[in-house]
């Protein structure tokens, strides 16, 4: 029996072991330094991230036309954005939209509103990068780079624990 709990917890440690040493080359990665990008928003002009933080937190949503909790997610940036963007805060959306289907991104974002950029990362480069898998994945900058909260999926409710990281971001230090 002891022989029997030790290899299942020898198992799992390597189960653990190997899900941080994965997540060691992604924006995951111990010094939470997140890694600069530039992409295109929807009226072809490039938008890098490293430029955003200079003015506050950024929050970068990966995202795209066929997800589900995605539009639900965006509204509630899109209401954080609203409220402090006068405050520094920057919200990214990132589609994953591939070529077959980024033709419905601007209509997509349009028929919503978004007035925050949309960007387009049809080759996936920046969502392999940040090692985003499902989406909606969300992660908050704070004005050094770092990653300071990163959240996958959304359910109603999701959105306080993201304002409550601006909110201490935007605090005057």
């Amino acid at each position: 029996m002891r022989i029997a709990a030790l290899a299942s917890l020898g198992a799992l440690i390597l189960i653990v072991g190997f899900g941080f040493a994965g997540l060691g080359a992604s924006a995951h990665a111990g010094e939470n330094i997140a890694p600069d990008f530039t992409l295109k928003d929807l009226e072809n002009k490039d938008v890098k991230l490293s430029d955003a933080c200079k003015n506050g937190p950024v929050v970068v949503a990966f995202w795209s036309t066929w997800c589900k909790n995605c539009p639900d997610e965006l509204k509630q940036f899109q209401r954080m954005y609203d409220q402090y963007k006068e405050q520094g805060l920057t919200v990214l959306a990132v589609s994953i939209d591939c070529s077959k289907t980024v033709s419905k991104v601007r209509p997509w974002a349009q028929g919503r509103r978004f007035s925050f950029p949309i960007l387009l990362d049809t080759a996936n480069n920046v969502k392999r990068l940040y090692n985003v898998t499902p989406v909606p994945h969300s992660f908050i900058i704070d004005k050094q780079g770092r990653i300071v909260y990163s959240h996958i999926g959304f359910r109603p409710g999701d959105e306080k624990a993201y304002e409550e990281e601006i909110v201490k971001l935007l605090k005057p230090s």
